[in-house]
C-alpha cells in the first residue's frame, strides 16, 4: 500500500528559509516553529524530515552531498587548491558564520551527528584522493582538517589576515607536504 507521494518541494522551500532565517534571525532564535512558517509548511513535515534543529541547519548550509564538480579532472595540486579555497568559500558564508557557534555545541553533544557530518564532509573528497593515487586516505582527511580548520579561523578569528595570499600561502604549504 503506499501513500501519498512525498512533495520534493517542501524539502526546498524549508532548506531555503532555513538558510534566510540564520542570516535573519541567528543560531538562537532560528526555530523549527519560524521555520516551518517561513516555509509555508507544518512543523510535523519538517520534523519528519529533519529530526533536530542542527540537523536541518546543516542540511541547508551542506546539502545532502557535497558538490564534487571542482574536483572534476583535477590533479593534486587542484585537489588541494579546492579544498582550500572551497572550504574557505563555505566558511565565508553568511547563513554559515550565523550557524557554527550553535552548531559546535550541538555538535559537542552529538556523537552520532558528528560522526556523520565528518563522514559526510570528507568522505567523498577522501575517497577521490585515495582513487587518483594521491596517497593514503590519512593525508587526505589531514589535509582537509587543515583546510577546514584554516579556513574557519580565518573566516571568524585572523579575519585581519584573511586574504587570497594567505590561502594562496595554505595551497603552496600543502602541496609541498603532500608531494603536488
Amino acid at each position: 500500500m503506499s501513500g501519498r507521494p512525498r512533495d520534493t518541494s517542501i524539502d526546498d522551500r524549508v532548506l531555503r528559509a532555513t538558510r534566510e532565517l540564520l542570516v535573519e534571525v541567528g543560531w538562537d532564535d532560528l526555530s523549527v516553529r519560524l521555520v516551518a512558517a517561513r516555509a509555508g509548511v507544518g512543523r510535523a513535515s519538517v520534523n519528519r524530515r529533519w529530526p533536530s534543529k542542527a540537523e536541518l541547519v546543516l542540511h541547508a548550509i551542506l546539502g545532502e552531498t557535497p558538490d564534487m564538480a571542482p574536483f572534476s579532472g583535477t590533479d593534486l595540486a587542484g585537489w588541494i587548491d579546492w579544498v582550500v579555497r572551497g572550504s574557505h568559500e563555505l566558511f565565508s558564508r553568511a547563513d554559515l558564520k550565523e550557524a557554527v557557534p550553535g552548531l559546535l555545541l550541538a555538535l559537542r553533544d552529538n556523537d552520532d551527528l558528528r560522526s556523520a557530518l565528518w563522514r559526510g564532509f570528507s568522505g567523498p573528497a577522501v575517497e577521490l584522493f585515495a582513487a587518483q593515487g594521491y596517497g593514503s586516505q590519512a593525508d587526505a582527511r589531514a589535509a582537509l582538517t587543515m583546510a577546514a580548520g584554516a579556513a574557519l579561523f580565518m573566516t571568524t578569528v585572523a579575519v585581519d589576515d584573511d586574504s587570497a595570499v594567505l590561502q594562496d600561502r595554505l595551497v603552496a604549504l600543502l602541496c609541498a607536504a603532500l608531494g603536488a
